[in-house]
């Protein structure tokens, strides 16, 4: 009896050491794998890069013109067009995992297409970069996550909040010229993320195993109206800087006579406005720092952190 007694233990330290092994076979695995960045010279993906090169990983930048790119060195610059299969096929070999960025211009024939591509070529896993609030309503990544999940491929989702960097992209000129930004947001808050945090949490999910099938709702650490927004950009840049709401017409006048955009592209972007009017982009989740750690910037570290990019 007392011999049956002692066996169990012998055998649960067996059975420990055997998960240990697992997973440092699993993370030595992940570590030692090629990404493949597509979009690698965007809001995320420039942020990105680098922090994977940082985190040890190999990896390879995907842009449609690479011979126009600037990448730190490590970084592997390759040609990637949603629309050239040829060029998807060059990209996704060796590749064990990709972070994928779908355009807006890619319809879901395309993708679908492509993440064929992606496997056929040895591709195990994706993580893609959704929005915030995509499964609500008709939404084009809504039916981009659809397509990952049936792609056959291992896949991760993550959903960030509205950049930051809208601000020093999008309003740089109005910012910089007029000290005003304008919006069709009305007075609601949104929980303002940086790309920097969203680049960290796509990090994590690449990087380490446990992400599989699972979905990130990422957001900043406050909820902010875009009156708190301008009082950021007012004391990092030393003067005032005014919101000012508009309706649709307003905001395509303001892209438009500040040359950030034309009135096609101004028009699209008014219409991703709504769920911003209804409140649905103002609550913050835990993900972020569960992912990371970290409750991610604030709105007044992004403004002092880019304030040259006003002053240029």
């Amino acid at each position: 009896m007392a011999g049956l007694a002692r066996s169990p233990l012998p055998a649960r330290a067996a059975l420990e050491q055997a998960f240990r092994e697992r997973d440092h076979r699993a993370r030595r695995a992940y570590s030692q794998a090629m990404i493949l960045v597509t979009a690698a010279t965007g809001n995320v993906g420039r942020e990105l890069v680098p922090q994977l090169l940082n985190a040890g990983q190999q990896v390879r930048a995907g842009t449609r013109h690479p011979q126009e790119a600037s990448f730190p060195p490590g970084a592997h610059a390759t040609h990637f067009d949603f629309g050239d299969e040829a060029s998807v096929r060059a990209a996704a070999t060796g590749a064990q995992g990709v972070y994928l960025i779908v355009p807006e211009t890619v319809d879901t024939e395309t993708l679908t297409r492509a993440l064929s591509v992606m496997k056929e070529a040895g591709v195990e896993r994706v993580v893609l970069q959704s929005g915030f609030g995509a499964g609500q309503g008709d939404n084009p990544l809504g039916e981009a996550e659809d397509a990952v999940r049936a792609s056959g491929l291992n896949w991760t989702v993550l959903r960030p909040n509205w950049f930051m960097q809208n601000y020093n992209q999008m309003f740089r000129r109005g910012i910089r010229d007029r000290h005003e930004f304008a919006e069709p947001a009305g007075e609601q808050r949104t929980s303002f993320i940086d790309t920097r945090d969203v680049a960290a949490a796509a990090v994590a999910v690449l990087t380490q195993p446990g992400h599989d099938g699972r979905e990130y709702d990422l957001t900043g650490p406050h909820s902010t109206d875009r009156h708190a927004v301008a009082a950021a950009l007012s004391s990092a840049l030393g003067h005032p800087i005014t919101y000012r709401p508009v309706d649709d017409d307003g905001f395509v006048d303001f892209l438009v006579s500040t040359g950030e955009s034309d009135e096609e592209e101004a028009r699209g972007i008014a219409s991703i406005y709504p769920p911003i009017r209804a409140g649905d982009t103002a609550p913050t989740t835990p993900d972020l720092h569960t992912l990371t750690g970290s409750t991610g910037h604030t709105i007044e570290d992004f403004a002092q952190h880019y304030r040259q990019d006003w002053q240029k």
